[in-house]
């Protein structure tokens, strides 16, 4: 039997052993362990931001100009074509905070575009957070040919990161950390975010593109049912109700649209779905719809629906229903999450917990103007919505 001083001997050495162990398989093998600066934390999400760019590919992204190569590697998005162009969202974006983690190869010119349009190029036709340690007029964080920039370190080969808040007329600009623009500019309100390949002699490199759209305002008081029609079939046993503080909806079909239209906007909406026989709960976001003909119409509302459906499947969370399926599932029956979605013009995307979740440009432009609802989809699907924010948008144009 051994003493207790040698059984503690052990222990401390299998304590260190074992901590080295962890220690080297992190080192080594260490990309579960490592962070993916394209996905959006939890407590980042639910502060409002989302991610642009996936990690995988570039979904969400419409290329514009002569660089229609780009390709996605270990989280990294990285130029491979020649002649100059762009990549822009196809959503669209007022008032924001954007993060961007950026690398450009030595003498490497690029730049961030934002309220950007497609009809010229991005820097003139918008707004662009310059990329170019070497340019003594417009250093990089400058807002080109608009705002000029104190010059800080920003080392080509090496990652840096720059930060922009555009809100109205004002734009602040920091690049790895340091203010270096603080300025007032009206020239645009609306439009595009993009990443610019410059030219054939600059490499530039993304991984991390955050937004955080900004002014959006409640929808729903979590008290009770002001600004909001509940619609209950006859003869149907739907159960919609305010519940600590959360919309419950249960035994559909019937739906709660709200009273206002809207148009172009971005939304961001937090629910929650329990599981019902084996299978996930069923819901749908309506946006740009009619009103319904009556209290008591029990049909398919029109317009068009992101699906809340957590399960794999056609159409899951996030899809567009009829039209694009969502790219995974990413979110969890039982557990809050968070939607976002951004509809201007005939362009719509949506997110879930802050991931890109689907992307549709609707070649007909069937949907304008409607109501926002909430589905009760079947007898046995019960969800909740406890948040719903939303802040007007509007397509791109100049000003000034």
């Amino acid at each position: 039997m051994r003493s207790k001083r040698s059984q503690t001997v052990c222990l401390k050495q299998f304590m260190v052993a074992g901590g080295l162990m962890l220690f080297l398989s992190m080192m080594i093998g260490g990309a579960s362990f490592a962070k993916d600066p394209s996905v959006v934390p939890a407590d980042k999400n639910a502060e409002g931001w989302i991610a642009l760019f996936n990690g995988t590919d570039t979904s969400g992204w419409e290329m514009f100009g002569d660089a229609t190569e780009w390709t996605v590697k270990e989280g990294i998005l990285e130029n491979v074509g020649t002649g100059g162009g762009w990549l822009g969202t196809v959503a669209t974006f007022g008032d924001f905070d954007l993060i961007v983690e950026w690398q450009v190869s030595k003498g490497g010119n690029s730049g961030i575009f934002f309220r950007a349009g497609t009809e010229d190029v991005p820097w003139v036709d918008g707004f662009e957070s310059q990329i170019d340690e070497d340019d003594t007029h417009n250093p990089t964080g400058s807002i080109y040919n608009h705002l000029a920039a104190k010059k800080v370190p920003s080392p080509d080969e090496q990652w840096n990161t720059t930060e922009i808040h555009a809100e109205g007329p004002s734009i602040v600009v920091k690049v790895n950390g340091q203010e270096v623009v603080n300025g007032q500019d009206e020239s645009f309100t609306h439009g595009r975010i993009g990443l610019q390949m410059h030219d054939n002699n600059s490499t530039v490199r993304f991984r991390k593109v955050w937004i955080r759209p900004l002014g959006l305002k409640s929808l729903y008081n979590g008290k009770d049912f002001t600004g909001w029609k509940v619609r209950i079939p006859k003869d149907r046993k739907v159960q919609i109700k305010v519940e600590d503080g959360a919309i419950r909806i249960q035994c559909g079909p019937g739906y709660v649209d709200s009273q206002e239209d809207y148009g172009d906007f971005h939304a961001r909406f937090r629910i929650k779905t329990l599981p019902k026989d084996n299978s996930s709960s069923n819901s749908g976001i309506f946006i740009r719809g009619p009103r319904f003909p009556g209290d008591d119409y029990v049909g398919w509302p029109e317009g068009l629906e992101a699906q809340v459906f957590n399960q794999n499947g056609d159409f899951i969370t996030g899809g567009w229903y009829h039209f694009m399926k969502a790219s995974g599932v990413y979110a969890q029956d039982e557990e809050w999450f968070w939607m976002d979605i951004n509809a201007v013009e005939n362009r719509y995307q949506s997110w879930v917990n802050g991931m890109p979740a689907a992307t549709w440009v609707d070649p007909e432009d069937r949907f304008i103007k409607g109501i926002i609802g909430l589905q009760a989809h079947d007898p046995k699907s019960v969800i909740f919505y406890s948040g719903a924010e939303l802040v007007e948008l509007a397509p791109h144009k100049k000003l000034n």
